[in-house]
């Protein structure tokens, strides 16, 4: 019988040895196990190319597998609700961007709040866009499209991504700042929509700088503007929406780490120090150069404050004017 007390005892010493903090270092240090990063959009878009070579560089730097999981749908929306509802705790992270951040939620009702159910920890990169005109439109200038619509012409096809899409609300930020005549026609992504923009299905596109410079270059398409502050190295003859006399209208894409809300500040930490060599990191940088891409290291307050702009921006284009986000 003592002899069974004594084994038990040590059993129990020998238990609370292994609980105790720092023993187990797979237990207390972030990341133990391979991280998810949901890409709210198909396989195959730049936006996909962007969150798998986040994703690589990111494994990098934290020594743990970095796993993309595409979750399409609804502008980015079923993504970003999967990241909201997954367990807080570092192991589940969203590649947030407009869509689901803060168009939708300004324009419809979606099942979260960005500001209060997700944490924004780093903008990783801003994606300029380009504005488009098909060959056979006979549209040559932004200035083109105005007089149009002062001519009292019929009504010009533009074409999207997809309804609650960047290019989406860009085409009707467009109409609503030009007064023209834009009839918006959604695509299931970019590739259909510049098909038709070839030829002639559709007048105007605005699409990722990546997916419709070779348009542009091969002479399929025609570049009116690029939404970049500044212009493009890649297209330098092709002026901004600033210089084209549209300056309040801002349409940079971009790309963010978003985790849910709980998440304890000492993980949030340690992804926010990943970021940084991220930024360090040249095959990741060359991914960016690639699509005409731009690193941003805008984190914390400043990247809330830029997206509660961006999203008053959306809320009143919504109530200036009627947007279909179905």
């Amino acid at each position: 019988m003592a002899l069974t007390y004594r084994i038990r005892a040590l059993c129990l010493a020998f238990a609370g040895l292994c609980c105790a903090p720092g023993v187990h270092a797979e237990d207390t240090r972030y990341p133990a196990k391979p991280i998810k990063l949901v890409v709210p959009y198909a396989p195959g878009g730049p936006t996909d190319l962007v969150g798998r070579s986040l994703a690589a560089a990111l494994a990098r730097q934290l020594g743990q597998p970095v796993v993309v999981e595409n979750k399409a749908g609804a502008g980015g929306v079923i993504g970003a609700s999967s990241v909201v509802n997954a367990a807080p705790d570092g192991y589940t992270l969203l590649l947030g961007l407009q869509g689901p951040i803060t168009i939708n939620p300004a324009l419809t009702k979606v099942p979260y709040d960005p500001f209060r159910d997700l944490i924004a920890v780093r903008m990783i990169a801003t994606s300029p866009m380009i504005l488009m005109a098909s060959k056979k439109s006979g549209i040559g200038t932004l200035g083109d499209i105005s007089t149009r619509a002062k001519a009292g012409s019929a009504g010009l096809n533009i074409g999207s991504s997809g309804t609650g899409t960047l290019p989406h609300v860009a085409a009707e930020l467009i109409k609503h700042e030009t007064g023209a005549n834009l009839v918006h026609v959604p695509y299931k992504g970019a590739g259909p929509a510049l098909i038709d923009l070839h030829a002639g299905h559709i007048d105007l596109l605005f699409s990722d700088l990546q997916v419709g410079l070779p348009y542009v270059q091969s002479g399929q398409a025609t570049a009116l503007a690029v939404t970049s502050p500044q212009r493009s190295s890649m297209l330098p003859n092709v002026p901004t929406l600033a210089e084209s006399g549209l300056g309040k209208v801002k349409l940079a894409g971009w790309y963010g780490i978003f985790a849910p809300r709980g998440t304890p500040a000492a993980i949030l930490s340690a992804l926010d120090r990943a970021v940084d060599g991220v930024f360090r990191d040249t095959a990741f940088k060359q991914t960016l150069e690639n699509q005409g891409s731009t690193p941003s290291a805008l984190g914390g307050a400043k990247f809330v404050e830029f997206l509660r702009a961006e999203y008053g921006q959306w809320s009143r284009l919504g109530q200036s004017i009627t947007i279909k986000m179905d």
